[in-house]
């Protein structure tokens, strides 16, 4: 939708220089939050988060029965994580054990001997995408629709900013295997500090009271994440 005015020189040159102000300069109060947060994610040298499922319990385990309702994690850049899971069996009971994500693949403890065996790539719950390459920073980057400041609040003694948005199911379900509708948008909220642009809390609603809910802590903190050692095999004794 163009008309034919007639523009004087200096003015043409004006409109050409604002044209050429870098995209990041124009974007909204919300979406600038959301890229230094991305920012600071991928800064990130380790930290402590918390993972609970509000509502229904999720699975950790679908073809075992085996779910869960909290984690506590921590990760070291750039590929670590080890998380303590509370979780129940089949028959009600609640048992803790601990999975490891590290560059060697995924483990996780018995509960009963605390040793840990290997599991396969495709095991549900993946607690080192949240960091990695399309995680939780790329989520922040591109992934957020009608992004919108709430304002200020404080978060265990943080001052920090509030920011909502949408994000699709296929997005999500990279970060969190819920199971979500690909081409539906689920609403997320973001609380990030104001002065250091880390983010300390992110919440994705499925549905009314049914969710997940991420706390991060202990930003940068020394944190050590070693490949856990796996038993050998136990050998057949040959008869006497």
């Amino acid at each position: 939708m163009w008309t034919h005015l007639r523009v004087p020189i200096a003015i043409v040159a004006g409109a050409c220089a604002a044209s050429s102000v870098p995209q990041a300069q124009t974007r909204t109060p919300a979406a600038q939050q959301l890229s230094r947060a991305a920012d600071a994610v991928d800064a990130l040298k380790s930290t402590r988060f918390a993972l609970t499922r509000e509502g229904a319990p999720a699975f950790l385990d679908e073809k075992n029965g085996i779910t869960f309702t909290a984690a506590d994690c921590a990760y070291a850049a750039p590929a670590r994580v080890s998380c303590d899971i509370k979780v129940s069996l089949k028959n009600g009971t609640i048992i803790q054990l601990t999975r490891v994500w590290v560059p060697e693949g995924t483990f996780q403890s018995n509960p009963l001997t605390r040793q840990f065996a290997k599991l396969p790539e495709d095991a549900n719950f993946n607690g080192a995408v949240l960091f990695g390459k399309n995680g939780i920073a790329d989520v922040m980057r591109t992934g957020v629709q009608h992004a919108q400041s709430v304002g200020s609040e404080s978060i265990r003694n943080q001052a920090t900013l509030h920011i909502k948005g949408d994000v699709r199911g296929d997005t999500l379900n990279r970060l969190i295997a819920a199971g979500l509708k690909p081409d539906q948008a689920y609403p997320v909220d973001l609380w990030v500090e104001e002065r250091s642009g880390n983010p300390v809390q992110l919440r994705v609603s499925e549905a009314a009271g049914v969710g997940w809910l991420i706390a991060l802590s202990g930003i940068n903190e020394p944190v050590t994440i070693p490949t856990p050692q796996v038993p050998p095999p136990a050998t057949s004794r040959p008869p006497a």
